[in-house]
């Protein structure tokens, strides 16, 4: 089976169990191409502000794009453009860190 095969069957599965059960309030879901048909390799998603902090009641978009070599590489992640200095600084922490630190903890 080529790559993309096990990409798009790895995604196939994922969404299949998300679908039965995934945490309250987020969103992923897979984008859809102009023909109406499924695209797996582009997933919309939304994640909700932390309950008792300043993001509760918020909602906080994300596109995931997965390439054809995914589960082995991570999808890369792209946040609209006001949400851009605070996830790019996350996402490169947790690169580095592996984890965020408490300050930011508030945020997710």
């Amino acid at each position: 089976m080529a790559s993309g095969g096990v990409a798009r069957g790895r995604l196939t599965e994922e969404r299949k169990t998300w679908r039965k059960s995934h945490p309250h309030g987020f969103v992923a879901k897979p984008a859809t191409l102009p023909d109406g048909s499924v695209n797996l390799m582009v997933w919309k998603c939304v994640v909700p502000g932390k309950e008792g902090t300043d993001w509760e009641g918020g909602y906080f978009p994300v596109t995931l794009h997965f390439t054809e070599n995914y589960p082995s590489n991570p999808p890369t992640c792209k946040f609209p453009r006001k949400f851009l200095h605070v996830n790019v600084y996350a996402c490169q922490y947790l690169a580095t860190h592996g984890s965020l630190p408490s300050q930011c903890g508030k945020f997710l």
